[in-house]
């Protein structure tokens, strides 16, 4: 696989000729631009989708990767990746949970959820307001 494109882009997502009706999908190769400082901001990307178009593995990762040069804050970033994938494939829901590795000992882990029952059911181990966070690799 091939990466050459490192702007946000929707013509990178195409969609899978799979007939799943449902994917679950985590990568560690989130990487944006800090809107203040330009420094690079590392993470892992959660996403669940289900619907009748799903994008195919390798067009989604490329999106993923072409988040590389924005420069935006972390909920930029989430929301982004929200609203593509929900333009342009309009699954009946949608997950998208970015966790970023640790800046100055805060946390910025944001989610954005085509209703808020997903976050609970698809996202129990990812968000829990009443456990702290299992840090992954990069926190």
């Amino acid at each position: 696989m091939q990466f050459d494109v490192y702007n946000e882009s929707e013509e990178i997502l195409e969609v899978s000729e799979e007939d799943d009706e449902d994917m679950w999908v985590w990568t560690p190769s989130l990487r944006s631009n800090c809107r203040v400082t330009n420094q690079p901001d590392w993470g892992d990307v959660y996403i669940y989708m289900k619907g009748a178009s799903l994008p195919s593995d390798t067009s989604l990762l490329k999106y993923i990767v072409s988040m590389r040069k924005e420069n935006h804050f972390h909920e930029e970033i989430c929301e982004t990746i929200y609203k593509r994938l929900h333009d342009a494939l309009s699954p009946e829901e949608l997950v998208v949970t970015c966790l970023y590795a640790r800046r100055g000992g805060i946390d910025i882990n944001p989610v954005r959820a085509s209703n808020t029952a997903l976050i609970a059911r698809e996202c129990q181990d990812l968000v829990d307001p009443f456990v702290m966070h299992v840090k992954t690799a990069k926190q």
